[in-house]
């Protein structure tokens, strides 16, 4: 019997089993791929703020970020600079693999090679069956699958990502809307800034992204596209577009795809479980971030499992607590930014160009300036719909 199965060495995953195990707590976790942090199914862009907030090492930043370049459909841009940097660059597999790391110091134990197929409940416990990969001779290599075996938990949370037929299976429901995204690294000739494209043309309903920065005395830069439709014919876009424009000299390489959650689950508790981060929802309705508010919620997970074991109470009922204190922490951010993405989706490439303009004029843009917080996006947003200028475009689109 262990106290605590982790379904997922994700970060949020492995910050989760960080603060259970500084409880005292028994921490098992379980993930799915060979090694941790890989494949990497993100851009790698952390808010600075993560860094203070979480406790984290900087040793997987590679760059920082103090400008980003705002390009509308018709070309026009904005640009948005700050003199401390605002976010940072990181290689992400090691960035998840420093919080495994923090894990394992504390006691917490992973367990790489296991996917986690089923969970059932169990007398005082719920069972959690997983797949184990096979290891083949060649390479180390996993060449398949191998049997299946339980373990017994007291309690499970649920960190393994947009994937989401264990928590349809236990009534948590899916998210209402998802994000399609596909992003490339590549070498690049010449630095340019931070870029963010906008344009049904370039991601329709989201935006593209330029992101150089530096490794080992080189140039890179990771480009790449969200949108609500599939995201590599744009990425493939994207990418002539750049090695036109000379900034990128090699081919398309292959792109990485992925989904993001832009809605929470309607549910994120159930008997002896919890769901956190992209699990459970928990990302910002303008961009797909997830990383800040996932380890936010690792918190408030690890916390009200804690209360659990001191209560022996393992009950949905006992466990809303979690869901009461993460929606009243991120509630008011979710529902203003879901409400403009709902806006922002509607428009078309004329009326966004018609925001650059006026953003651009009568110091809005310094305004807008002294509200923009990486990872908390409500006060911008209310700023903006406060200007009758820009509410007017912005509402066209409820009437179309």
């Amino acid at each position: 019997m262990i106290d605590v199965i982790v379904v997922g060495g994700g970060p949020v995953g492995c910050y989760a089993a960080f603060v259970l195990a500084g409880e005292g707590i028994e921490v098992l976790v379980l993930e799915e791929h060979p090694a941790i942090g890989y494949p990497v199914d993100c851009s790698g862009v952390v808010g600075a703020e993560a860094f203070d907030a979480f406790d984290l090492s900087r040793e997987p930043i590679l760059d920082e970020v103090r400008m980003v370049r705002l390009i509308s459909p018709s070309g026009e841009s904005l640009s948005y600079r700050s003199a401390e940097p605002f976010a940072y660059v990181t290689d992400r597999a090691a960035f998840d693999q420093v919080i495994a790391r923090k894990a394992l110091d504390v006691g917490a134990v992973i367990q790489t090679g296991c996917r986690v197929v089923d969970l059932r409940p169990a007398q005082a416990a719920i069972e959690v069956v997983i797949e184990e990969e096979r290891r083949g001779a060649a390479e180390g290599r996993y060449d398949g699958k191998g049997g299946q075996r339980t373990f017994l938990a007291r309690m499970a949370i649920l960190a393994g990502g947009p994937w989401y037929k264990l928590q349809e299976k236990l009534g948590m429901g899916t998210p209402k809307a998802l994000l399609r995204t596909a992003q490339a690294e590549m070498e690049v000739v010449g630095l340019p800034e931070a870029q963010v494209l906008f344009g049904r043309a370039v991601a329709p309903g989201s935006f593209a992204w330029f992101l150089p920065f530096r490794r080992e005395g080189h140039l890179f830069a990771r480009v790449g596209v969200s949108s609500r439709e599939p995201a590599l014919p744009y990425f493939k876009q994207l990418h002539e577009r750049f090695r036109a424009s000379g900034y990128l000299a090699d081919p398309a390489p292959s792109a990485r795809a992925w989904v993001i959650p832009i809605a929470p689950l309607s549910r994120t508790v159930a008997d002896r479980v919890l769901a956190v981060g992209d699990a459970a929802g928990q990302t910002k309705p303008t961009t797909g971030g997830g990383l800040f508010y996932g380890l936010l919620c690792a918190q408030f997970a690890a916390g009200t499992a804690a209360e659990a074991f001191r209560a022996g109470d393992f009950s949905a009922r006992f466990l809303e607590r979690y869901e009461k204190r993460w929606r009243q922490r991120l509630g008011p951010e979710l529902k203003v930014a879901s409400f403009f993405r709902g806006l922002f989706e509607r428009m078309t490439d004329t009326e966004i160009d018609q925001c650059f303009q006026i953003v651009g004029t009568d110091g809005l843009l310094g305004r807008l300036s002294r509200r923009v917080h990486f990872d908390w996006h409500k006060d911008v947003i209310l700023t903006m719909l406060r200007q009758p200028a820009l509410a007017r475009i912005f509402f066209r689109g409820l009437f179309r």
